[in-house]
C-alpha cells in the first residue's frame, strides 16, 4: 500500500473521530427536552467532553512516547467508539456526562499520536500539506456529524445516531489495526524520557505558540458545539441551523488543503499566522450583529476556511520546533494549554447569555482570541530559525 492510501486512512480515522465529537451539537435540543436541562447544564455537558480531552492530552503524549504513536492512536480510536456507544445508551444526565467525559479522554489518546504517526507515513516535504488535510478531515467528519445527525436525530431519536457513529469507528479501528501492522511505531528512548519531558514542558516558545494561536480553538469550540443551538434560538429551523453549522465544518476541508499548500510556500509565515487569528476573532464579534441567513452563510463559509488554516499553522510550527520522537508529546502539551481555554468557553458563553444576551457572548469570544496576539514578538526570532521558508 502506497503512502497516499495509508495517509488517506489516517485522514478517514480523523473524520470519524470528529463525527463522534460533533454529533453532540444537533442532539442538544433533544437532550435538553428529554432530560429537562437548563442551558447552563447543556454547557456543562459540552464542557465535560473538553475536560476529558484536556486532562488526558498529556497522558496521550506520554503513552505515545512510551508505547509508540501508532499503538496509542489506535487505542484512542477504539475507546472513542466504545464511549460513543455508551453515550447513546445513557439514560440520565449523570450517565451521559460521564460517557462524554471519557469520550473526550479517548479523543485525547488519538489526536496527537495520529498526527505523529502521519509523519512516519508521508514524505517530509509533504507533511505540512497533510497536516492541512488532517485538520480538514476533522471538519468533514464534524460537518457530517452535525447535518447528518441533525436529520437522524429527528427520525431516530438522539440515542441511535450515537451508537451508529461508535460502531462505524470501531469497524475502522479493526481495518487500521490490520493494515498498519508494518508501520513503524515511534517511541522515545526510555533512558532519555525524563529529560525529554522536561525539555517539552519547560519550553517557553511552545507555551507561547499555544496561546497565540488560541483563536482557532475558541472559534471551533463555540461554533462547532453551540452554533446549531444558537441559530435555533433566533428562530432558524433545525434543518437550516444544522446545514449552516455543517457548512462551517465541511468547508474547513478546503481550508485545510488550501492553507497547507499556501503555508508550505509562503515566505510570510508569521504574518499569515497573525492575520488568520485576527480574522477569526473579528468573525466571532461580527456574528453578534447579523441575523440574516445570507450574511450568516457568507461569514460562516469564510470562518470555516480560515479556522482549519489557523490550526494547521500552529501544528506546523510545533512540528518543526519539536524533536521527531517528541512531536506527539509536544502537540499534546499544546492541545492541553489550548483546551484549558476551550473548557471554559461553553460555560462562559452560556453564562453571559443567561446574564446578558448573545451579543455580549459573541463579543467576549472574539476578545478571547485577541488578547494573546502581542506575545508573537517574544517568539518571532525562534520561529524564523526553526521553520523552513
Amino acid at each position: 500500500m502506497n503512502y497516499g492510501a495509508r495517509a488517506g486512512l489516517v485522514h478517514a480515522a480523523r473524520a470519524l473521530y470528529a463525527l463522534n465529537w460533533m454529533d453532540m451539537a444537533p442532539a442538544l435540543v433533544y437532550i435538553k427536552t428529554y432530560m429537562h436541562l437548563t442551558v447552563v447544564e447543556l454547557g456543562t455537558l459540552v464542557t465535560a467532553f473538553y475536560i476529558g480531552l484536556a486532562i488526558f492530552q498529556v497522558l496521550g503524549g506520554y503513552l505515545s512516547s512510551y508505547i509508540g504513536d501508532k499503538t496509542t492512536s489506535l487505542i484512542g480510536l477504539l475507546f472513542v467508539s466504545v464511549f460513543a456507544i455508551m453515550s447513546g445508551l445513557s439514560n440520565n444526565f449523570t450517565e451521559l456526562i460521564i460517557s462524554r467525559f471519557f469520550a473526550g479522554m479517548s479523543a485525547a489518546l488519538f489526536f496527537s499520536p495520529a498526527l505523529s504517526l502521519l509523519a512516519s507515513i508521508v514524505p517530509e516535504d509533504k507533511y505540512t500539506f497533510h497536516i492541512g488535510i488532517y485538520n480538514g478531515a476533522f471538519n468533514v467528519g464534524g460537518g457530517v456529524g452535525i447535518i447528518g445527525w441533525a436529520i437522524l436525530d429527528q427520525y431516530l431519536g438522539y440515542r441511535i445516531p450515537f451508537i451508529i457513529a461508535g460502531v462505524a469507528t470501531m469497524a475502522l479501528f479493526a481495518v487500521l489495526t490490520f493494515l498498519f501492522r508494518d508501520i513503524k511505531n515511534v517511541k522515545t528512548n526510555k533512558a532519555d524520557m525524563v529529560t525529554s519531558f522536561k525539555k517539552v514542558f519547560s519550553s517557553r516558545i511552545i507555551v507561547l505558540i499555544a496561546f497565540i494561536g488560541i483563536s482557532a480553538m475558541v472559534t471551533e469550540t463555540i461554533i462547532g458545539q453551540f452554533f446549531v443551538y444558537y441559530l435555533e434560538s433566533i428562530n432558524y429551523s433545525a434543518d437550516l441551523a444544522g446545514s449552516i453549522s455543517a457548512l462551517y465544518l465541511i468547508i474547513g476541508f478546503l481550508g485545510g488543503i488550501i492553507g497547507g499548500y499556501h503555508f508550505s510556500r509562503t515566505r510570510h509565515k508569521i504574518g499569515t499566522f497573525l492575520a488568520i487569528n485576527i480574522a477569526l476573532s473579528l468573525s466571532l464579534i461580527i456574528i453578534a450583529f447579523i441575523h440574516s441567513y445570507i450574511f450568516i452563510i457568507i461569514l460562516v463559509t469564510a470562518t470555516g476556511l480560515i479556522t482549519v488554516y489557523g490550526m494547521s499553522i500552529t501544528y506546523t510550527f510545533v512540528r518543526y520546533l519539536a524533536r521527531r520522537d517528541l512531536v506527539s508529546l509536544t502537540l499534546s502539551f499544546v492541545n492541553t494549554l489550548q483546551l484549558m481555554v476551550a473548557v471554559a468557553v461553553p460555560i462562559i458563553f452560556t453564562v453571559l447569555y443567561s446574564d446578558y444576551n448573545y451579543t455580549v457572548s459573541w463579543i467576549a469570544m472574539g476578545i478571547a482570541g485577541l488578547i494573546f496576539l502581542p506575545l508573537i514578538f517574544l517568539v518571532k526570532g525562534n520561529l524564523v530559525k526553526a521553520v523552513p521558508l
